[in-house]
């Protein structure tokens, strides 16, 4: 698989969590909505979720980027 073939996988693996991280967004927004006290466990966990899942998007966005920059310099 060469690099451009790579960029592509990575957009679309960049896209798929992209609408998981925004689930887990609506997920704390019903929450709130909903009145769920703040430190209740089911709040917690929601935004531990949403946390992980933002920390790893950020993570594959700087290296689909990375590899971008390196395709395109070809």
């Amino acid at each position: 698989m060469d690099n451009k073939d790579l960029l592509i996988a990575s957009a679309a693996r960049l896209y798929s969590m992209g609408i998981d991280l925004e689930a887990a967004r609506d997920r704390l927004r019903q929450l709130v909505e909903q009145g769920v006290p703040y430190n209740s466990n089911e709040m917690k966990q929601a935004v531990q979720d949403f946390k992980e899942l933002d920390r790893k998007w950020k993570e594959l966005e700087k290296q689909h980027l990375e590899l971008r920059d390196e395709v395109t310099k070809k």
